[in-house]
């Protein structure tokens, strides 16, 4: 794992304040970070500049845990399982509501949507207090119970008889679910500053692997032993990567002081004081909202139109969806790997909207495909571009945080995202359903081209 991080602990950036706006395009090395329980600041190397306010997590920085090596690579095992899990089970939804009763096409993908837009409420609204809990009690329990907790919602979706009781433990799974959010926060507090960015990248990496893999397991399972199967063999693989992450990562966790500064509860009017206050993170939230909308809108669509772009009745219509769904994941976790290097040189808010903007152009053609062969050249291409868009926007939010508050930010992204991913079904089964399936398409690539032209204006005035 040494030869893979390649940068040693010890080289640390020169923590000289900067004003934020300059620092939003350096993700490794160019904003200190500070200590991973947000209190005392790590003693700053030889030559650097001393922090004016030494509270503040993002002027000092953090030469990582100890054993961040083996930390960050049982991290990166857990997230690669966990959303192999998840991708064996949720992408196959309008199927499996066909399975239980929903004959029409139209009906299952709005069943489905519904499904989609409830959970994503859900996590919008608790994300933001499972954030403040990691920031008073520790990030890796966040981690352990977004394990657990989705693997006992999940497999228990094996056992409903009716779409109503799927809705109900889909609505209950955002609430109790977000490994991402919550790795990515531990992530944050166990490597160093000048690992970050990159780490990150990784990170993300891992999560494309998971997301490509999942669909396609999950495929074979399903036309194998049935939908039923899959649900239960995702609960297992999470409640692997749960004990991956209790029995190997250990987190360096000081409880904040009741009443202090530390402890400052979190409130909507904190975030809008720090949206206000932070130069630059406003436009990456409200970009993250129009990307996670666009990705999402395809959910309830795709494996119902990968069925009717297949003419044999007898084809595995689940292996060639889940093909379908997990390429775009294959080529998003080869970009993902370079995407936070190339921000570092290019500026990541650049990369940032060049990637949303060829994304949302790289949609417009699948609405013309006339097979299911032709549908997954152009979503691996489509994956090149998405696969840059999270490292580099993470690593931002991350610099720009003080580590006492950390979670509770990374939270909110969650929330920007989950609403994303509430409203981007609706739109997703709205079309299909007005429009029909093809339409669905168009209307994606024009949210995400709306995400690439909202941050391209975004970096020219912070500019």
């Amino acid at each position: 794992m040494a030869d893979l991080i390649g940068v040693p602990p010890e080289a640390h950036p020169t923590a000289a304040r900067k004003p934020i706006s300059e620092g939003m395009d350096q993700a490794a090395g160019g904003i200190p970070v500070g200590g991973p329980e947000g209190g005392e600041p790590a003693s700053a190397p030889p030559g650097t500049v001393p922090a004016p306010d030494p509270d503040d997590g993002r002027l000092t920085p953090f030469a990582g845990t100890p054993d961040w090596r083996s930390a960050f690579a049982a991290l990166l095992v857990a997230q690669v399982t966990s959303m192999v899990a998840f991708g064996m089970a949720l992408p196959f939804l309008p199927l499996y509501v066909q399975r239980l009763g929903v004959a029409d096409e139209a009906s299952a993908a709005r069943w489905a949507g519904a499904m989609s837009t409830a959970g994503m409420l859900v996590m919008a609204i608790v994300a933001p207090v499972w954030g403040d809990l990691a920031d008073r009690y520790g990030r890796k329990p966040m981690v352990v119970r977004a394990c657990f907790g989705g693997g006992l919602i999940v497999g228990a979706m094996s056992f409903v008889r009716t779409p109503l009781e799927l809705l109900g433990l889909r609505t209950v799974q955002g609430a109790f679910s977000g490994t991402v959010a919550a790795t990515r926060t531990l992530v944050v507090s166990v490597v160093p500053t000048s690992q970050l960015g990159f780490s990150l990248g990784l990170l993300q990496t891992a999560v494309f692997v998971g997301n490509s893999l999942g669909p396609l397991v999950g495929g074979v399972v399903a036309d194998a032993a049935g939908y039923e199967a899959t649900f239960l063999v995702t609960a297992a693989l999470l409640g692997v990567a749960g004990l991956v992450v209790l029995g190997f990562v250990r987190e360096q966790f000081t409880p904040p002081v009741r009443g202090g500064r530390d402890g400052a509860r979190h409130g909507w009017r904190d975030a809008l004081m720090l949206l206000r206050d932070t130069p630059g993170l406003g436009a990456v939230i409200v970009t993250l909202f129009f990307v996670s909308t666009a990705q999402n809108a395809m959910g309830p669509v795709l494996p119902l139109f990968v069925k009717h772009l297949v003419d044999d009745a007898h084809a595995p219509v689940a292996s060639l969806a889940g093909l379908v769904i997990g390429i775009a994941a294959v080529t998003s976790a080869l970009a993902a790997a370079g995407a936070g290097r190339l921000g570092d040189r290019w500026g990541h808010g650049r990369l940032m909207a060049a990637c949303a903007i060829a994304g949302g152009v790289t949609y417009l053609p699948q609405a013309f495909v006339t097979g299911p062969y032709e549908l997954m050249a152009w979503r691996a291409v489509l994956g090149l571009f998405t696969g840059g868009l999270m490292p580099g926007t993470m690593a931002l939010v991350a610099l720009q945080t003080p580590a006492r508050h950390r979670g509770w930010v990374f939270g909110l992204t969650t929330t920007a995202t989950a609403l994303g991913g509430a409203v981007g079904p609706i739109a997703g089964a709205a079309a299909a359903t007005t429009l029909g399936l093809r339409a669905t398409f168009v209307v994606t690539g024009t949210i995400l081209t709306i995400a690439g032209a909202w941050a391209a204006r975004s970096e020219r005035r912070r500019r």
